[in-house]
């Protein structure tokens, strides 16, 4: 056996995979899910189990990339680029 294979997070990585694909596998067997968007059946949109989850999938990963940008990105802030203003400084030689 392979050192890599011995890992554990190669172990916990390969099964969250694998139950990732069973998920979507076991799912796409389901036809269709409904929404409504308005009431009386005036329209409502027709998809398939897997789509949504894959959407779902894909926007939380595009919305955890973008708030992490957001939270680490400089801070436009001019207080924090201004010193404190101080008068002329003296030097003393002891």
């Amino acid at each position: 056996m392979p050192a890599f294979a011995k890992n554990p997070k190669f172990i916990i990585g390969t099964i969250v995979v694998l139950w990732v694909a069973y998920v979507i596998y076991a799912n796409f067997q389901i036809e269709m899910v409904t929404f409504y968007l308005l009431p009386f059946n005036i329209l409502k949109l027709q998809l398939r189990l897997s789509a949504v989850i894959i959407g779902a999938a894909i926007f939380g990963a595009v919305a955890t990339i973008v708030i992490q940008w957001l939270w680490r990105r400089p801070s436009n802030s001019s207080s924090a680029a201004t010193a404190s203003p101080s008068g002329p400084k003296s030097s003393t030689v002891a």
